[in-house]
């Protein structure tokens, strides 16, 4: 059995398996809205330790946080470009939360503690919505804050990211299946800006999309507000 983790109660939504996710929350036969994607992927932005709360104590370190970035393996797609870990949505995860959850302990061979607020992303929409969903009714999927993307075979994914919690010890714990990733590092804001590690060999970080590095710059946005 997988290892049991809490969520966040803005991602109530999100504790449905993918299929029933896309049933209820896209409708392809709409064609006033965007197109229902056929797949969804997660992401997961991990920081050192655990995002403040507003009720919670304050943080027990001034330094800054940084987030958990890992390298794609030289043959892969993408080689070498640096990403959060994540990935598709199995139509068998009881939940796209466990998704999520599932791809970080098989990218990183971290254990989720909790899983959320959702961390939106920017990315325009291939069409515009019309009105919004009546009262009553689920959430458009295009209006949760996912990334939208066509693969290499044509197909629209939908990816959504969430900010993971994992034991604050787990910094130096961190494990890449080496046939997927080469490598991983914890980075400040100013180093994701810098897209450059600070050190005397510093490391270039080369992000595989954009939408990729906005959405981790959202993270430490979401940070500094709380």
């Amino acid at each position: 059995m997988f290892h049991r983790f809490t969520a966040h109660p803005s991602v109530q939504a999100f504790e449905l398996s993918p299929p029933d996710f896309l049933a209820r929350h896209f409708d392809a036969s709409n064609k006033t809205r965007p197109p229902a994607p056929k797949f969804l992927a997660t992401g997961a932005i991990v920081f050192d330790r655990p995002v403040p709360s507003p009720n919670g104590p304050p943080p027990t370190s001034d330094r800054p946080p940084r987030v958990l970035l890992i390298q794609r393996a030289p043959h892969d797609s993408m080689p070498l470009k640096w990403e959060t870990p994540g990935g598709g949505c199995d139509d068998d995860d009881p939940s796209v939360l466990y998704a999520c959850a599932r791809e970080l302990k098989e990218e990183a061979g971290l254990k989720a503690v909790s899983v959320g607020p959702v961390i939106a992303c920017t990315t325009k929409l291939i069409s515009k919505t019309n009105g919004g969903p009546e009262d009553g009714q689920p959430d458009w999927g295009e209006r949760m804050g996912g990334q939208f993307f066509l693969t290499r075979r044509g197909n629209l994914v939908c990816k959504f990211y969430f900010a993971v919690q994992v034991p604050e010890e787990a910094a130096s714990k961190v494990v890449v299946d080496p046939n997927e990733h080469a490598a991983f590092v914890w980075a400040t804001e100013a180093e994701v800006r810098n897209k450059k590690m600070d050190g005397e060999n510093g490391i270039h970080l080369d992000f595989t999309t954009r939408e990729q590095f906005e959405v981790i710059l959202e993270a430490f946005k979401m940070w500094k507000d709380i």
